[in-house]
């Protein structure tokens, strides 16, 4: 933990001159830990076993931080949408360079449900390219929902074998919708991301 954070559990009595912040903003959270920790301060972590509540920082930071807060929220809501729509933007891009004969009503379905918000998807994350993100859709949704995965699972099958079971199928699409070069590097070491 960073300088000046102790980690209390929430019967602690709560420090004179501290307020909480439940966990679930991160806006505020990194202000107001920024700011308690500018002002030499300690930041009290308060966990319930493993599980983060949130903190307990002084009153006067913590206002101060909520008054932000209400003042930029317009502004961050606005930043926000342009992120999300250059995401959406650079994703549909993706799309028909990698896939250039997959219809449309497919395409849509693919970015709304693989790169839909808060959805923890693939799609979402920060931590892969643009490229495999969008593979990585595309192949989900090929696989859910247009052959008979979920049934197979549903029926017992063990998730590997249904993944065997249905490839010839995915592959096929896949090159039906304008796939081109090597895919097999997903076939022999697919990503447990997806």
């Amino acid at each position: 933990m960073p300088l000046h954070e102790s980690t209390v559990t929430p019967k602690k009595p709560m420090p004179k001159d501290y307020a909480f912040l439940p966990k679930g903003i991160p806006y505020k959270t990194l202000h107001c830990r920024r700011l308690t920790h500018e002002a030499g301060q300690t930041v009290y972590v308060v966990q319930d076993g493993k599980k983060t509540l949130g903190i307990r920082v002084p009153k006067a930071i913590h206002r101060h931080v909520q008054s932000l807060a209400n003042e930029t929220l317009s502004a961050r809501r606005l930043a926000t949408e342009k992120r999300d729509t250059a995401l959406v933007r650079e994703a549909a891009a993706e799309l028909d360079k990698q896939f250039s004969d997959m219809p449309n009503g497919e395409r849509e379905m693919v970015l709304k449900h693989g790169f839909k918000k808060y959805s923890g998807r693939v799609g979402r994350t920060g931590q892969i390219p643009m490229q495999r993100k969008v593979f990585y859709a595309v192949i989900a949704h090929i696989r859910h929902r247009h052959t008979d995965y979920d049934t197979l699972l549903k029926d017992g099958m063990d998730r590997d074998d249904a993944r065997r079971a249905i490839q010839k199928r995915l592959q096929d699409m896949l090159r039906k919708w304008g796939a081109h070069g090597d895919i097999s590097w997903y076939f022999d070491h697919h990503d447990e991301n997806e």
